[in-house]
């Protein structure tokens, strides 16, 4: 299921949704080859403050995805204007591959008290 699908898929919960975004970035990085590169994690703005995005709750990671999707598909369709013979779904793959936000998807700190 795309990124997309998964993102926008009401039934699904939060959680659910990072692990099967994670299982898709795993594999475009493979095949993009940078799999073992580490990548480090932006910070987002939030209403209480600047904070690394491993540090949001789930529904905060999904709904910062959300707008990086978007960012990713309007950058690979201005590369395919730009320059003639460029792949956007191979573009969407670099910009997956690359990006802060996916690569590091995974579930970060649980507060205990919190």
């Amino acid at each position: 299921m795309s990124i997309t699908k998964v993102l926008t898929d009401e039934k699904m919960s939060a959680e659910d949704k990072l692990a099967a975004i994670a299982e898709t970035v795993a594999g475009a990085r493979e095949k993009y080859g940078n799999q073992d590169v580490e990548i480090d994690v932006p910070r987002v703005s939030t209403a209480r403050g600047s904070m690394p995005f491993n540090m949001l709750e789930d529904e905060g990671k999904v709904a910062v995805l959300r707008d990086e999707v978007a960012t990713i598909k309007a950058k690979a369709i201005e590369a395919s204007e730009q320059t003639e013979g460029v792949v956007i779904n191979k573009k969407i793959e670099e910009l997956i591959s690359t990006n802060g936000f996916f690569v590091n998807v995974a579930p970060g700190t649980k507060f205990e008290y919190i």
